[in-house]
């Protein structure tokens, strides 16, 4: 446990590092200063948000090194082939990208340009971020609950996917774009969910370093985003 402990250490306070640049435009520029009361500070309201997602991504390691090897995952994954599977993950990561962008982003865009940062700072974050903060709470957490739950690999996939999908409904509220049965949303939702689909099964399947290259590649999007359209 205290290896565990250890290690779970570590990748919280890399998730935490990486999601600060994130956290301040979302609390610096989607939501703004003159937004936040006077009895809550923008820096104050940033660190509580950082503090929480660190006892999260601490919460969410815990959980998942401590049971993969009882629910038969494979935790990190085998280092010595995942070298000669990065060339099909970053094809796969470029045929998300490519999704992505024609199906969603770019139409989504004229309706919410603040939710593709053009900061360098920001856009350098991204892809980190989605690797270490999101894998370690989606997928070595969420997923592997999921899996200890139902008792099957596939099913606990499939759920985790849906829940995990069902985040984008927050996020529109948050930029302040409706929700509803249209275009957007269903693509978004449909997208989404299958992305979840992939990186879990990879998770399940090959271990958590696959998902997060993954992820990374697919967060590299926002710069080409940025390139494109800003």
């Amino acid at each position: 446990m205290r290896e565990v402990f250890m290690y779970s250490s570590g990748l919280a306070v890399c998730s935490t590092a990486f999601a600060l640049p994130y956290f301040h435009y979302l609390v610096f520029v989607v939501q703004g200063v003159e937004s936040c009361s006077t009895a809550l500070h923008p820096w104050k309201l940033l660190l509580a948000q950082l503090l929480l997602l660190f006892i999260l991504c601490l919460l969410s390691t815990l959980i998942g090194l401590s049971f993969y090897k009882r629910f038969e995952l494979p935790g990190f994954g085998d280092p010595r082939n995942f070298t000669d599977s990065l060339p099909l993950l970053f094809a796969l990561g470029a045929v998300m990208m490519a999704l992505s962008y024609f199906l969603f982003d770019r139409y989504f865009f004229e309706l919410s340009p603040v939710s593709y940062p053009k900061g360098w700072l920001y856009l350098i974050s991204m892809p980190f971020k989605g690797a270490f903060t999101e894998e370690v709470i989606l997928r070595l957490c969420l997923v592997t609950l999921c899996v200890g739950f139902l008792k099957n690999k596939s099913a606990g996939i499939v759920l985790a996917s849906v829940v995990a999908s069902l985040f984008t409904i927050k996020y529109f509220h948050f930029v302040g774009v409706p929700f509803g049965l249209n275009y957007l949303s269903i693509t978004q939702m449909l997208l989404s969910f299958l992305a979840n689909l992939i990186l879990a099964y990879l998770f399940v399947t090959r271990g958590l370093i696959y998902s997060m290259a993954l992820k990374f590649v697919f967060g590299i999007k926002y710069a080409l985003i940025s390139l494109v359209l800003w």
